[in-house]
């Protein structure tokens, strides 16, 4: 697994925000709400947030709080390598 320091790519000063993750832990995350216009007329929001794996345990079902706004982790998937993660979000 790359061993590397990725804080610098979760840094708040660039494109990272400040979240807490499980009513606890303080992580700072790339969060996307793209709004999503399918050709089948549903529409609505795909929230999905970009952590470091280290940051996160025990995943699905657990809470991630952005902007104010809570959202439960519906579903992780471990990105290239597996030192970041992409997290399915769903808006509580």
């Amino acid at each position: 697994m790359f061993s590397e320091d990725l804080t610098a790519f979760f840094s708040t000063e660039d494109f990272a925000v400040a979240a807490t993750y499980d009513g606890a832990a303080a992580v700072n995350v790339i969060f996307d709400n793209e709004y999503i216009e399918a050709a089948t007329g549903v529409s609505g929001t795909n929230p999905v947030a970009l952590g470091q794996a280290a940051d996160f345990a025990s995943l699905v079902g657990k809470t991630l709080v952005v902007s104010g706004v809570t959202y439960r982790i519906r579903n992780a998937r471990p990105l290239d390598d597996g030192a970041v993660v992409a997290l399915d979000l769903e808006k509580q």
